[in-house]
Order: structure tokens, then sequence, then C-alpha cells
């Protein structure tokens, strides 16, 4: 059950949309990890280098710590966030190399049905509430072409607080379980699901279409 009937997940990510020390806490997210080369080129990139090469989607990029990495392995590379300033960073470093959308924090209306290789997203997730990450699920499995895959970063927390930012890095209630079902009922298959562990404990689940 809701705290109370008027609280809002997707109102709760605007939270990123104002002046975060997203320097500072960018590099922190890192850091665990080695640094972001190493977050990429250790965890991220072996777990989604088969799928890169096409028509590519990033969720929630943020102000663009990953999709720097993506620009040169793929076809064609869009992003999509609800927060215009992070697209409007991302627009900064970027350029007109990929396509940018500010999008209501659900839905993928922009994106034409059956038109991706794959679906990428990155410490956006761990913050989306169940019904949140459903709408998500519903839209990959309509943008993604048949025999399409994605890789999802999310939250492995049980019995925290309703509301994400007060529990530990912000994460939101999700287990693997839980996850696989909303996959399962949006028609789609899991390949894999692997947990990581730094100072919490997340998933990386990857789908089939």
């Amino acid at each position: 059950m809701s705290e109370n009937l008027d609280y809002d997940n997707v109102e709760e990510q605007r939270h990123w949309n104002n002046e975060y020390a997203w320097t500072e806490h960018e590099k922190l997210w890192s850091d665990f990890f080695g640094g972001v080369d190493s977050l990429w080129n250790e965890i991220i990139y072996p777990k989604i280098c088969d799928y890169l090469g096409g028509d590519v989607l990033e969720i929630a990029p943020g102000f663009g710590r990953i999709t720097i990495y993506l620009t040169d392995k793929v076809n064609n590379l869009t992003i999509v966030d609800l927060n215009q300033l992070c697209i409007d960073k991302c627009k900064e470093k970027f350029g007109d190399t990929i396509k940018y959308y500010v999008n209501d924090g659900r839905h993928l209306d922009m994106i034409e049905s059956n038109s991706l290789d794959f679906v990428f997203s990155w410490d956006s997730f761990v913050h989306m509430d169940d019904d949140v990450i459903n709408c998500y699920l519903s839209e990959i499995n309509r943008v993604l072409k048949t025999g399409g895959h994605s890789v999802i970063h999310h939250s492995f927390l049980y019995g925290g607080n309703k509301k994400s930012f007060r529990n530990i890095a912000g994460r939101s209630n999700m287990v693997p379980d839980r996850f696989r079902e909303l996959v399962e009922n949006n028609n789609m298959q899991i390949i894999k699901q692997e947990n990581i562990f730094w100072t919490i404990t997340d998933t990386i689940t990857t789908i089939k279409k």
C-alpha cells in the first residue's frame, strides 16, 4: 500500500530535474567499480556486447555517463528521459549524433512499434516502482523487433519504504522473481538474471522478445 494516495513514483523521479550534483554523484556511483571505465568494460559491456550494432534505445541516461560508450557501438542511438535537464546536458555532450526525447516517465510513445534491436537502462529502473516498471516493460515489448533484446539494471530490495528515496541508495522494492513475473506478463522471456554486489545488491536482467 502507498503511504498516501497522492504518492507518485514518476513525480518522485523529477528529483533529478533540478541542479542535482550530477558530476559528483555520477563519479561516486562508479567509484566502487574502479571508475566509470571499469564499470563499462568489466560489468556492462560484457553483458550487452552481443546486442549492440543496430537500432538502440537507452532509457533514462541521466547526464550520459554510459551513453558515451554506446555512441560508437550502434548504428542508431536514441535516448529518452523524463527530465529535460538530463536531455539538455546530453545534447551538449553528443550534439546531433543521436536522437533525444523527453517522455512522461512511463511510456515510449515517440518510438515506433517493432523498430528497435536493443533497449538498455542502467541506474534508473533501480528507483522505479512496480507499476512504472510494468508500463515500461509493456512499451519495451511494443518497440522491440521480434528477437530483439533488452538489458535492465534494477533493484533487489524487499520490504523497503514505499517512497524509494527513503531507502538505501534510493532503491525501490523489487526482487528478481517479481521482475521475471512482470516480464513474462508482458509476453517476453528472461534470458538471464545476474545479481551484482556492491554497497547494496542489484540485479541485471536480460530479456528477449
